[in-house]
């Protein structure tokens, strides 16, 4: 992790040192360098997130991180409180930590959790870790048939523990509210995702989240979204899914990602396991990418910006890998690139002679100049896509690129 960290920071700066001897006035360098320290923030700083797990007891923390990791990691209790000290933990593990959770007791137990614990009380033991590490964003998890019971104490609690992060790390944690068990709404006999597909079943998961709507307006909290869900999995001896009946799981995971500061989002990409989340994310990163490329080509400087354009494209294909979770690096990416056809020579004396032909009209020179590096950008990001995550081959790939090269001058054109 380290290692591709260093990977990331090192064609950063090399693309960085460019920009700073471009012979352009400084209002346009600083342009590009906001550009880029936007990028460094989202990559080179990436970090792990830190979410909060918080919720009654047998509301299903323990389960949703199984159904977000797709495999066992965490003891699930069927009777009794199972988690016991408040806990901040690296998950999947400690020596392959990817990203930071707040497990905690769950809130209104009346039995003592299975597991040691030190404060009296779930709110004392929140209080204590939120104040030690600062939550990027709290899950407030709810039993479906519990949406109607009163709750109130829980979220005054909650808004307790946010108090506490605003007033100790100076930071608005976000709020999601996750509606849990859904697959136990009537009726009961309806065991299958998606569960909105039955009538009766979409009606009441509809009037759990009107209830939970309602609750947090009373209480003032305000919300990113409610999501119902479904985590129940199954796994056998050996680790692998035996049964999977998760819903919505990956829709979690996207508004998840949303929630989190910049530097977070990235390594949360990487752990979770939707192909869903890794490939929205990544289409992300490639409009920010491309949009630095097309800033930087529009500046009329035959041949200057050629290396910088070069180490974007390579920093772009190295993040994608990294969300896909495999060994990227600059020689693997440049070998990519050749296998998708680009000849970058003849790439750049296309481009350059473009700009030669409209040289009597500065301002089109400039826009094609600078749709051509963020099309050619756009097509080798979802190339790349394609074949780092999707798992396609490199003929594919290639068509990917071409479809996306194509969709984007389209997109110019119209614009």
């Amino acid at each position: 992790m380290v290692e591709k960290h260093d990977e990331m920071g090192s064609i950063f700066s090399f693309i960085k040192g460019q920009v700073d001897k471009l012979p352009i006035s400084n209002s346009k360098k600083n342009k590009m360098l906001d550009q880029l320290l936007k990028l460094k923030t989202m990559t080179v700083d990436a970090r792990e997130p830190r979410i909060a797990l918080v919720g009654r007891r047998g509301s299903g923390k323990s389960s949703l991180i199984n159904a977000m990791f797709g495999q066992e990691r965490q003891y699930v209790s069927s009777v009794k409180s199972g988690t016991g000290k408040g806990k901040w933990l690296w998950y999947p593990s400690d020596a392959n930590p990817k990203i930071r959770l707040l497990d905690s007791r769950g809130l209104g137990e009346s039995e003592a959790p299975t597991e040691e614990f030190e404060e009296e009380t779930p709110l004392e033991e929140l209080m204590k870790a939120v104040t030690e590490e600062q939550p990027d964003v709290f899950l407030f998890l709810i039993k479906a048939k519990e949406a109607d019971s009163r709750i109130e104490e829980d979220l005054q609690e909650l808004n307790k523990l946010r108090t506490i992060v605003k007033e100790k790390h100076h930071y608005e944690v976000p709020v999601i509210c996750v509606v849990t068990q859904v697959d136990e709404l009537d009726p009961p006999h309806y065991k299958q995702a998606p569960f909105d597909a039955n009538p009766k079943k979409k009606q009441n998961i509809e009037e759990a989240m009107m209830l939970m709507s309602k609750r947090f307006d009373e209480n003032d909290i305000p919300l990113l979204n409610i999501i119902p869900i479904c985590s129940y999995i199954d796994f056998d001896e050996n680790g692998n899914i035996e049964y999977d009946m998760r819903w919505n799981i990956d829709l979690l995971s996207d508004y998840l990602i949303e929630a989190l500061p910049s530097e977070a989002k990235l390594k949360t990409a990487k752990a979770i396991q939707s192909q869903f989340v890794k490939k929205k994310f990544a289409r992300t990163i490639v409009g920010t990418f491309t949009a630095i490329a097309g800033i930087i080509g529009a500046e009329p400087i035959p041949f200057a910006d050629f290396p910088i354009l070069t180490g974007i494209q390579g920093l772009m294909i190295v993040v994608i890998g990294f969300i896909a979770d495999k060994d990227i690096n600059t020689k693997s990416a440049s070998e990519f690139i050749g296998a998708l056809g680009i000849n970058v020579g003849i790439g750049l004396l296309v481009r350059e002679g473009v700009r030669a032909a409209v040289r009597f009209i500065p301002v089109a020179g400039i826009a094609v100049s600078g749709a051509v590096a963020g099309g050619v950008t756009y097509g080798i990001g979802h190339a790349a896509i394609a074949y780092f995550i999707e798992n396609k081959d490199i003929d594919q790939a290639k068509n990917a690129y071409k479809n996306a090269n194509k969709n984007y001058k389209n997109e110019d054109d119209e614009s």
